[in-house]
Order: C-alpha cells, then sequence, then structure tokens
C-alpha cells in the first residue's frame, strides 16, 4: 500500500514498517534552498516535491532574503521579529542570551555567553518573549493550514541545555558546575519552563511531531559525566519533554552512547543525527533500534559537502541496508543540509533513498 508522505513519517517515528525510508531533514539552509529551486519565492511543499523530503519544519525566505539561519539575539527588535515573522517559518527557539558576532559569510556565532552570575539573571527579561503572547502561533498556524497538504510538518524546540551552556559559554559552564551549581540550575530551570510554556501551545497546534535540538556532547562524548547529566540536564530536560503531547525527535551532535540509556527516560520517539565520526549507526540499531526510530546518519563531514554523487549513492545504501530492515528508520544528514552541501549531493541522496529505500528491504 502506497502511504502519503506524512503517514511514513509518522509510522517509521512508531518504529513501524512504511511502504518507504522517509527523507526528512532537521534544517535545509536557504541559501542551498535557493539554489536547488533555482527562485526564492517557492512554497515549502514545493521544496518537499523537488527534493523528494516527506516532511517540513525550520525556515523558508519566502518574505524576505536568504540567510544561513535565524537571528538568535534578545531584546526589543528580536521579540518584535519572533511575535510577527514576516519569514515563513515553524522554530520556536529562545534566543540565545549571548553577545552574537557574524563572520566573513554571514553566519551567526556566539561570542560570548552573558549568563554568568545571579545579577546576570535579569537578562532574562530583555531576552525572552512572552511565551503566551498569541501573534506567532496564529501566524504559523495560517502557514501550516496553508502548506500542509499531504506533508508532515515538525516544530522545532529545545529542551534547555543548549540555551543553558551556550548562554553561559561551555568554560563558564563547566567551572560553575562546581563553583556555583545553583546557578546553572537556575538557568536551565528558567530556559526549560519557557520551552515548556511553548510546547503547551504547540500541542494544540496542527503540527504532526516536534524536532528538539540540544546539542550536549562532541564526538569524544557528552560534555558532562552521566551522573553530572543526571544532576544538571535531565529533571529540567524533563519538564519539556512531559509537556510534550506529541511524537518526537531528539537531535544532538557527538557521540551519545556514554549517556544514551539516561537519555531515552525523556521518551522522545527517535534520536537523530547518529553522527558516523562519532556513533555507529548498527550499534544504535542493535542496541536500540527497538525503543527509538533511528534518524539521520549521512555524512556530512565529506559525503554531502565534499564527496560526489556517486559516494553519497554508496553510502544511502549501505545506510538502509544497515537501519532500515524491520523499519523504525527516517534518512536524513548527519545534522542538516548547510549551504555549503553541494547542490547535486542534496538531488543524490534523494534519488538514493528512492532507489533503495522500498520495503522490504532487500539489499544483502
Amino acid at each position: 500500500m502506497t502511504m502519503t508522505p506524512r503517514e511514513r513519517v509518522l509510522t517509521a517515528l512508531a518504529r513501524g514498517v512504511p511502504d518507504q525510508v522517509p527523507f526528512v531533514e532537521n534544517d535545509v539552509e536557504e541559501p542551498l534552498q535557493v539554489e536547488i529551486m533555482g527562485r526564492d519565492d517557492f512554497t515549502p511543499t514545493e521544496l518537499c516535491e523537488v527534493l523528494g523530503l516527506d516532511g517540513f519544519g525550520y525556515h523558508y525566505p519566502t518574505g524576505g532574503e536568504a540567510g544561513t539561519g535565524q537571528s538568535m539575539q534578545g531584546g526589543d527588535a528580536f521579540h518584535e521579529k519572533y511575535y510577527f515573522p514576516n519569514k515563513v517559518t515553524f522554530d520556536f527557539f529562545p534566543p540565545w542570551i549571548a553577545k552574537m558576532g557574524v563572520d566573513a559569510g554571514g553566519r551567526n556565532f556566539i561570542e560570548k555567553g552573558l549568563l554568568v552570575d545571579e545579577e546576570s539573571l535579569k537578562l532574562f527579561d530583555e531576552y525572552l518573549p512572552d511565551p503566551d503572547h498569541p501573534a506567532r502561533y496564529e501566524r504559523v498556524a495560517e502557514w501550516i493550514a496553508k502548506y500542509k497538504g499531504k506533508y508532515a510538518v515538525f516544530a522545532r524546540i529545545r529542551l534547555g541545555a543548549a540555551s543553558t551552556i551556550n548562554s553561559m559559554g561551555l568554560d563558564h559552564f563547566s567551572f560553575a558546575i562546581f563553583d556555583n551549581p545553583k546557578l546553572v540550575h537556575e538557568v536551565h530551570r528558567r530556559f526549560s519552563e519557557w520551552s515548556a510554556r511553548v510546547v503547551e501551545h504547540l500541542n494544540e497546534m496542527d503540527f504532526d511531531f516536534f524536532w528538539a535540538n540540544d546539542d550536549i556532547a562532541d564526538n569524544r562524548g557528552p560534555w558532562v559525566s552521566p551522573q553530572m547529566f543526571r544532576e544538571f540536564f535531565l529533571p529540567h530536560m524533563k519538564v519539556v519533554a512531559q509537556a510534550i503531547k506529541k511524537p518526537w525527535i531528539f537531535h544532538s551532535d557527538g557521540n551519545l552512547f556514554p549517556v544514551m540509556d539516561d537519555l531515552l527516560t525523556l521518551g522522545m520517539s527517535a534520536i537523530h543525527p547518529i553522527q558516523p565520526a562519532a556513533m555507529d549507526i548498527g550499534r544504535m540499531k542493535r542496541e536500540y533500534g527497538h525503543r527509538v526510530c533511528l534518524v539521520g546518519n549521512i555524512d556530512l563531514d565529506y559525503t554531502l559537502t565534499l564527496g560526489t554523487p556517486e559516494e553519497v549513492d554508496a553510502e544511502v545504501k549501505e545506510r538502509i541496508r544497515v537501519a532500515a530492515p524491520g523499519g523504525g528508520y527516517i534518512c536524513s544528514s548527519a545534522n542538516s543540509l548547510p549551504s555549503y552541501a553541494k547542490k547535486e549531493n542534496a538531488l543524490a541522496m534523494r534519488d538514493a533513498i528512492k532507489k533503495y529505500g522500498k520495503y522490504p528491504i532487500q539489499l544483502d
């Protein structure tokens, strides 16, 4: 039986067997969207049709100039842009409470976290928009109704971990765990409670699932020990997770194996992106595939950014061979499709998923 893209995604998130391995990206950066489409006035649905995606979220250049990401700075100007977005977006991230910079390529980066002591906590009032302000929800609801069609639509959120680390700065955060643990808990509590309130509104909207973006690791492993993860992260992340009433994907780059069992107590439907440089997807399938859907694992360090379409084809085939049997796999890049990914490789990934991803999988 042929499924709709939405049915395909939701079946995989429930660890079921769809008709075809789904293809969904956490993000396709706007310059690459424009390169793929050849124009900047397309809809999310049109991008899905061309790129072969089964669902969409993130943001689009429609209504403004294409950029590599959305502004994450706070203050009154951010509040207005958050409440009344001009460009089509499905993101519900809090801003970084940080001094921001812009590199030569126009990409935002964090120069310095600003939450360094109890006095700086007053910045929450300045930076965080009102999570109950209706304007953004109303505008996004209009876009969902206009563009959803047969596709799965997701909102991107945070659980508070990434917001805490980046708004304190990793170095300061690391010292504060020992020198001022109450400050770490207070910062995380405020971010998580803000996101939980946002999620309560999103639960009432016509989203199919959520994608929670919270980097907590690099290729070597988590930035804190399992014990510290349980003490400083997990209780606050659970505040948001327990508010979620829809399927959801947890995203963190890096090696999550040391905290995977603790992480799964959050109750997510899927883990993304399972970076090939940090995690073996075969091990993930064997040890955790019966508990959680796997999303991602197509390499960005080389294959999608520097490789050839033939190399993309071979890698997608191998990932589907290993991760797709029995269902519970969504093919995706090992993070997102950035502006520096090759257009021809993004299209090669689309074609390879269609070529090799039909169930029953027969690639051995």
